[in-house]
């Protein structure tokens, strides 16, 4: 009796590894290839993470009619290449950031930093030619200054007012690129101009040259 109840036992785990595996000639298995999509995080447009596939993440996209576009060929962590969903308008924003950002790399190469400088709306004039003064000794150092003019619900033509100033008064040696408001705050950046040095000393040494010629 305990012969047969073992040969059913031994016939019915042969019936099982038959369904879940193949098997060789001389009685080996053969594991079946387990097959996985590429698979990527996901940032939403609301800014949340998924772990999905490749594929999955296209339809998704296609569905909320938006653009899927890679960020990061792979994280250093995870290794897994990051995506993010965006919208038309936060694609071309994040295109043209990143042209500004890269031809402004390219044309100030000797940039040794960014320097961070917040203001408030409420600032008295004084104060706003006491930071301007840190500004052009920065940008004469070669820094970017990056400049966050926080704004007044109530008076939302002060932060202007404030970028106006500063505009006005480093216009020659500074380049202001990348203006933009978020919520009530005014934020951009000043980039020292390119070869300035040189272009002061070119104009001297032209005006000194000009001086020695004299009229003809």
């Amino acid at each position: 009796m305990n012969k047969l109840r073992n040969l059913l036992s031994a016939r019915r785990v042969l019936e099982c590894r038959s369904i879940a595996t193949r098997i060789t000639a001389d009685g080996k298995d053969i594991p079946k290839k387990k097959v996985f999509e590429n698979r990527i995080t996901l940032i939403g447009s609301d800014n949340s993470i998924t772990i999905t596939d490749l594929k999955s993440a296209q339809s998704l996209s296609t569905r909320r009619e938006l653009k899927l576009v890679k960020i990061q060929d792979e994280d250093s962590k995870t290794r897994r290449p990051v995506y993010k969903l965006m919208t038309n308008s936060e694609y071309h924003e994040e295109e043209l950031s990143a042209r500004i950002e890269k031809k402004a790399a390219k044309e100030n190469k000797l940039i040794k930093g960014n320097k961070l400088i917040t203001l408030s709306s409420r600032i008295a004039e004084h104060d706003v030619m006491t930071n301007l003064k840190k500004m052009m000794k920065l940008l004469e150092k070669n820094y970017e200054v990056r400049v966050v003019v926080s704004g007044d619900e109530s008076q939302p033509d002060k932060a202007e007012r404030i970028y106006s100033i500063i505009e006005k008064n480093l216009k020659s040696i500074g380049n202001i690129v990348q203006k933009r408001n978020k919520g009530n705050n005014l934020r951009f950046q000043v980039l020292p101009l390119r070869d300035n040095s040189n272009q002061s000393k070119n104009d001297s040494n032209s005006g000194e040259s000009n001086d020695q010629k004299g009229p003809l």
